[in-house]
């Protein structure tokens, strides 16, 4: 097991099953994200964690579009869906189109 920055498990992938804590994606100008095609395998699914509930389009992040979210949502070889788990807490499920 690994655990630490996203950048250390890169060169084991793509996995089946990638679970991610905190956005597995650059927050700030300059910080490169996770690469869903290098990481996760075709038909394979990516689970990302610690969102806050969006409540509009698009999400927002301390008054700024969440990049972070939009990444795994919006990204061509990804569908991708957030679900509420709790009030305060979300988390985005996508699969990696077999294309």
């Amino acid at each position: 097991m690994l655990d630490g920055d996203w950048r250390r498990i890169e060169e084991y992938g793509p996995f089946d099953l990638l679970v991610l804590d905190g956005g597995g994606q650059g927050k700030v100008p300059g910080d490169r994200p996770a690469d869903v095609e290098r990481l996760v395998a075709p038909g394979g699914t990516v689970v990302v964690d610690d969102f806050t509930p969006a409540t509009r389009w698009p999400p927002l992040h301390d008054g700024e579009v969440d990049r972070a979210r939009l990444h795994w949502l919006e990204h061509p070889p990804l569908r991708a869906t957030e679900l509420r788990l709790a009030a305060g807490l979300s988390t985005v499920v996508g699969t990696r189109l077999l294309v």
